[in-house]
């Protein structure tokens, strides 16, 4: 009987704490602090996300500037080395505007114009040569009509301070604006107009080395003139095929309008393909603009072996019959390292199947 007592003595307390601890589940939160706990990890998402656009714009600023005049096939692009976003509540807040209204600087490109103006991320645009920017197509209006040399100035508000700056616009040989897309696939493509990454492709990346070597690919596809073979010049890489099987759309919790483009936005940007000989080209003329870019031209078959290595899917044998495949990659692009490192930078010319 006392043994049984002392048994429930001790049961009836054990009993009661684990009851108490099983109805503790922290302190509560009201449903405003979640939804401002969700605000501001969109803000900070969207900080994020612009640092990696601008990473992105640096180093194909880089490429582009690099590229030898005799890979090129058509005139120098007029380039005053900024992207600017219309002005919403989430970009209002990462750059601590004083307006709501308008159109903001979100990249200034190194090595540009606008860079050397001493241009900010967060400077809002007021005016361009006395033509007020009140929307995002007010700015491309006036930006569409810039040519290389012409004078201009801009009117900017920084704060609380309104600047006026002026300077020339300058030039690349190649001006494609590069765009990164809300996928998680390992993938990148050109149409000959503009670059689309994939967020999965910048997470991927090791380094910019790697990213360099990705962007020099399809730099090369524009640089060089190549047209896609099928539905209407929309041009998928090879990196598609290295990203078979991982594919897995997602939404980033933060978006400024326009920073990063949904996988719909795209349509079939990724669906068509160039010629295995103009690939392997892309190939060469990549590794070509990295080594003289100054980025480890190296890195160019190292990545193709992290793809081939780290995404098996990139191992399948004629993609589409359209690109080579992996091993054949790596193979061809190490032999064009060791002729770019001994001076040899010629490639027969290629014309498309």
């Amino acid at each position: 009987m006392i043994k049984k007592l002392i048994h429930i003595f001790i049961t009836i307390p054990f009993l009661i704490y684990v009851a108490g601890c099983a109805t503790i589940t922290g302190p509560s939160v009201t449903r405003e602090e979640i939804e401002r706990t969700k605000e501001e990890l969109k803000v900070k998402a969207l900080a994020y996300q612009i640092k990696q656009l601008q990473r992105l714009q640096n180093i194909g600023n880089r490429l582009m500037l690099s590229i030898p005049k005799e890979d090129i096939k058509h005139p120098p692009r007029p380039s005053l080395g900024i992207m600017c976003f219309p002005i919403d509540k989430y970009l209002e807040k990462v750059y601590n505007l004083t307006t709501n209204k308008g159109v903001v600087i979100v990249v200034v490109k190194e090595q540009s114009p606008a860079y050397a103006l001493g241009l900010q991320p967060g400077d809002v645009l007021v005016s361009i040569n006395k033509v007020k920017i009140n929307n995002i197509n007010r700015f491309r209006a006036v930006a569409s009509n810039f040519k290389i040399g012409d004078p201009i100035q801009i009117e900017i508000l920084r704060g609380n301070e309104t600047l006026t700056l002026e300077t020339k616009i300058g030039q690349v040989p190649v001006n494609l604006p590069i765009t990164m897309v809300d996928l998680q696939e390992v993938n990148a493509a050109t149409d000959g107009k503009s670059i689309v990454v994939t967020y999965g492709l910048i997470n991927f990346a090791k380094s910019d080395d790697e990213i360099a070597a990705v962007l020099g690919h399809e730099l090369a596809h524009a640089a060089r003139g190549h047209v896609a073979k099928a539905q209407g010049g929309k041009i998928l890489t090879l990196l598609a095929a290295l990203a078979l099987g991982i594919a897995a759309e997602s939404n980033a919790p933060g978006s400024g309008e326009g920073i990063m483009r949904g996988a719909g936005q795209i349509g079939d940007f990724f669906n068509a393909s160039y010629s295995r000989d103009l690939e392997r080209e892309a190939d060469y003329f990549g590794a070509k603009f990295v080594y003289y870019s100054g980025y480890d031209v190296d890195t160019c078959a190292t990545v193709e072996e992290r793809f081939a290595i780290e995404i098996p899917a990139s191992m399948i044998h004629n993609f589409l019959s359209t690109h080579p495949s992996s091993p054949e990659r790596v193979a061809r692009i190490r032999k064009a390292i060791e002729e770019l490192k001994a001076g040899k930078s010629a490639m027969p010319e290629t014309k498309q199947e």
